[in-house]
């Protein structure tokens, strides 16, 4: 399956934005709807079969063309 990305929303460009929920994004569209913990996002990212999972290693970095933004989960 192709690889999922677990981003924070809203987009911020500062890391004192608070973050209001998490969405899975799959070949640049939101899969999965609205989750209230990134915990919640990767898990159903990995119970939906989607390897390998990436979460953003801090909020206003989300570029998901550059991996040091990303740190791969294992599921």
């Amino acid at each position: 399956m192709a690889a999922a990305f677990v981003e924070h929303r809203p987009h911020a460009s500062s890391e004192h934005v608070a973050t209001s929920h998490y969405v899975v994004i799959v070949d640049e569209s939101s899969v999965g709807g609205n989750f209230t913990t990134q915990a919640a996002a990767k898990k159903y990212a990995c119970d939906k079969g989607y390897r390998p999972v990436h979460v953003a290693r801090e909020r206003h970095l989300q570029d998901r063309k550059n991996p040091a933004h990303w740190r791969s989960d294992p599921c």
